[in-house]
C-alpha cells in the first residue's frame, strides 16, 4: 500500500521500479498507474504482482500531458518474502513521538538502508487537544512533515497501531465521545498506509507475514477496551491472536503491543489499570496459551512507558520464558522509573530517546536487539534465543 498526500492541481501518477540485489541498481519499471487523491489530498494505492522478496523504489509524479514534470521523494520497500523463505530480516520500531520535539532517533533510522519494516507502536502524534477532523489532521501533518517521519516512511515498509494520544489521553471504548473517536479514526487511516478490512473498516488489529521468518500480529489494545466488562481487548481479537500464534509457521512471531504486558514493579502500579496487568484474566489467558501450547519465537514489542527496556515478562511462571522489548520513546522526556527495572526479569533499561532494531536470524533462532539514540550511539545491544 503506497501513500502520499498531494495538495497540488496537476494529474498524478505513481510508478514502482524493481531493484537489483544491491538495492541501488534500477532493473525495470514494474507498475505505473494514475492516482486520484481522496478529499484532503490523501492517496492510498495498492500495488500487486511484485516479485516476492525483491527490493523496490517508488515515486509519485505530477503530469503535464504525458510528461512527468515533478515528483515526490523516492521511496523504497522490500516486498514480503516468498512463503517458504527463511531469510534474515531487520525490523525497526519506535513509540511516543510528541509534537514539537526533535525526532533525531527517527532521522537516524531513516539513514539506514537495511530496514525491512518499521513498526509504530502508538502515540505517533499527541492529539489530546483535538476534537474535530481538521484539528486531528493538522496534528498528524505537523508530525509527519518532520524530516524524521518523512525519512522513515520513505525508507521502508510500515505497520502501525495506536495508543491513547492519537485520540485523547487514557481513552477507552466506554469513555470516549463517539464523534471525537470517529474523527480521530478517520485521520489515523488517512495518514497511514494501511488497508481497511472488508466488513470492519475501522479495525486496526491485523497480521502480516514475511515468509517463514516473521509474522507480525498488530494489536489494538485501546479501541476495544471495556473496563466495566474486564475486557482489555475484544473476545474476537483475543481468539484471533491465539489462533494466529498457534497456526503461524513463522520462526519469529512479533506481537506489536502498544502498552507493555510484562510484570512491572510497584512504582508502576499507580497506572496498573491502563495496561495488561490490570486485566489479569485476559493476560493470563494469552500468556498461558503461548506457554502451554509450546509456541516459540514470540516477541512482545511494546511502547507507551517513555522508557526503553528488554527482558523476560516475569521472574517465574509462564512469563519467564517470553521476551518483551520496549521501543522508544522517540521524542519524549524519559520516564525516571527506568532506574527501578532490575535483573531479573529486566536485562537493561534506559530513559534515553531511541529507536529499536530487531535483527532476526531464523537459522540460529536468535534475535539481536539494538537500541540507538538520536546521536547515532548504540546504547544497548543484546542477543536472545527464542
Amino acid at each position: 500500500m503506497l501513500w502520499t498526500r498531494y495538495q497540488g492541481a496537476f494529474p498524478l501518477e505513481v510508478a514502482v521500479w524493481e531493484m537489483a540485489a544491491d538495492g541501488e541498481t534500477y532493473l525495470r519499471e514494474v507498475w505505473a498507474r494514475p492516482v486520484a487523491p481522496a478529499p484532503g489530498g490523501y492517496a492510498h494505492i495498492e500495488v500487486t504482482g511484485l516479485a516476492p522478496g525483491a527490493r523496490h523504489r517508488f515515486a509519485f509524479f505530477e503530469l503535464q500531458g504525458t510528461l512527468r514534470s515533478a515528483r515526490s521523494l523516492v521511496g523504497r520497500f522490500r516486498a514480503a518474502l516468498p512463503e517458504d523463505a527463511e531469510l534474515p530480516l531487520v525490523v525497526g520500531a519506535c513509540s511516543c513521538t510528541e509534537n514539537g520535539r526533535g525526532f533525531a532517533p527517527l532521522e537516524r533510522a531513516a539513514e539506514r538502508d537495511d530496514l525491512d519494516l518499521f513498526v509504530l507502536l502508538g502515540d505517533t502524534t499527541y492529539n489530546d487537544s483535538a476534537t474535530t477532523l481538521d484539528e486531528y489532521r493538522a496534528l498528524w501533518a505537523e508530525n509527519l512533515g518532520t524530516p524524521g517521519y518523512r525519512g522513515v516512511r520513505a525508507g521502508t515498509s510500515l505497520l502501525a497501531t495506536w495508543d491513547d494520544h492519537e485520540v485523547a489521553n487514557d481513552w477507552d471504548a466506554e469513555s470516549v465521545d463517539p464523534a471525537r473517536r470517529a474523527a480521530a479514526t478517520q485521520a489515523l487511516f488517512e495518514h497511514l498506509p494501511l488497508r481497511r478490512s472488508p466488513g470492519a473498516p475501522d479495525r486496526l488489529w491485523r497480521s502480516a507475514r514475511w515468509g517463514r521468518t516473521l509474522e507480525v500480529f498488530v494489536l489494538d489494545c485501546r479501541g476495544e477496551r471495556r473496563p466495566s466488562q474486564e475486557l482489555y481487548v475484544s473476545r474476537e481479537q483475543l481468539d484471533w491472536l491465539k489462533a494466529g500464534l498457534a497456526a503461524s509457521p513463522a520462526v519469529f512471531k512479533i506481537i506489536a503491543n502498544s502498552v507493555p504486558i510484562g510484570d512491572f514493579p510497584l512504582p508502576f502500579d499507580a497506572a496498573r489499570n491502563d495496561r495488561w496487568e490490570g486485566y489479569p484474566a485476559q493476560r493470563d489467558e494469552i500468556l498461558g496459551h503461548i506457554h502451554d501450547g509450546g509456541i516459540t519465537g514470540v516477541i512482545w514489542l511494546s511502547g507507551d512507558f517513555h522508557l526503553a527496556c528488554m527482558g523476560r515478562l516475569a521472574e517465574s511462571g509462564v512469563g519467564s520464558t517470553q521476551l518483551e522489548v520496549l521501543a522508544g520513546p522517540g521524542a519524549k522526556a524519559g520516564n525516571p522509573l527506568w532506574t527501578v527495572l532490575f535483573s531479573p526479569p529486566f536485562d537493561w533499561a534506559s530513559g534515553t530517546n531511541n529507536y529499536t532494531a530487531l535483527h532476526l536470524d531464523p537459522a540460529r533462532r536468535e534475535v539481536r536487539v539494538v537500541f540507538t539514540a538520536g546521536d547515532g550511539a548504540v546504547i544497548a545491544d543484546r542477543t536472545y534465543a527464542v
